[in-house]
């Protein structure tokens, strides 16, 4: 009697679970024979079916270029430009030869034919002062002197050809020659011309002219209460060469000359105890 209660109960459960549990089992058991079958005849599983019957992903689209990287060099902006220098810039100097070997005796140091160039690093105030500017000329030797004489530590120095338009408005003085020192025959009050005006005039009448521009840095030609320690502030000179020299800068520890001459010609520098001096080849 118990017997056939469970059974009856076990009957009474399975026919009251739902149609759809009997179909899944139904199903699962079918697959399962046909996997077997399939396996059997050397077919690939289901699973495998499905990695290797579905379509092959599409390519996706290529990535659009992108923009070039503003760090290369290509489209990197333009580096700002170096910090300018104490000198004026000119269009490229004239070309220069270099002069005969000298005769025994005479300063046998080389010339040059281009701009040159020296810094010095040192600790200021206080600054170099140029006290004197002085010329000479060394005829048997083939070349003219500019002598600078100053105070102080040696400063550096640059000194190059520009033209006549750039050593006139480097300064208010233009740089005196053959001619007499501007201003000497002016009228009684009335202001010199400035370096750019006779610069100007110059330069409509005669043919390019070049100046050796020598800028010395740092250094000034005053003292602290402002007076000048160089005197005079312009000459003309008779020399072969060498035919005469204005100051035509001073401000904030550079100081500048321009030396008017015969010709471009080549020129070298040297530097003695508490001196600085230029040559120009003859």
């Amino acid at each position: 009697m118990a017997g056939r209660d469970a059974v009856t109960c076990g009957m009474d459960v399975t026919t009251r679970r739902p149609v759809t549990r009997f179909l899944s089992a139904v199903a699962v058991a079918v697959a399962g024979t046909l996997a077997a079958a399939s396996c059997a005849a050397g077919g690939t599983p289901r699973d495998a079916r499905a990695a290797t019957s579905a379509p092959a992903a599409r390519p996706s689209a290529p990535a659009p270029a992108s923009a070039p990287d503003s760090r290369s060099p290509s489209s990197a902006p333009a580096t700002s430009p170096a910090p300018p220098s104490p000198v004026a810039k000119s269009a490229p100097g004239p070309s220069l030869t270099l002069p005969p070997k000298p005769p025994r005796g005479c300063d046998d140091q080389p010339w040059l034919t281009a701009s040159a160039q020296v810094t010095r690093h040192f600790a200021v105030p206080p600054v170099p002062v140029i006290t004197a500017i002085r010329t000479g000329t060394h005829p048997g030797c083939g070349y003219d002197r500019i002598v600078f004489n100053f105070r102080g530590q040696a400063p550096g120095y640059d000194i190059r050809y520009v033209d006549a338009a750039v050593a006139g408005a480097s300064g208010a003085t233009a740089v005196p020659g053959a001619n007499a020192v501007p201003g000497a025959n002016a009228a009684p009050g009335a202001a010199p011309a400035s370096g750019a005006a006779a610069a100007a005039a110059s330069a409509a009448t005669a043919p390019r002219r070049w100046y050796l521009l020598i800028t010395i840095h740092p250094a000034q030609g005053q003292l602290r209460s402002g007076a000048s320690t160089i005197s005079p502030l312009s000459a003309a000179t008779s020399f072969p060469m060498l035919l005469g020299y204005a100051v035509t800068g001073e401000f904030d520890g550079v100081f500048s000359v321009a030396v008017r001459l015969a010709k471009a010609t080549a020129f070298r520098v040297g530097r003695l105890s508490g001196r600085l001096y230029v040559d120009v080849a003859g």
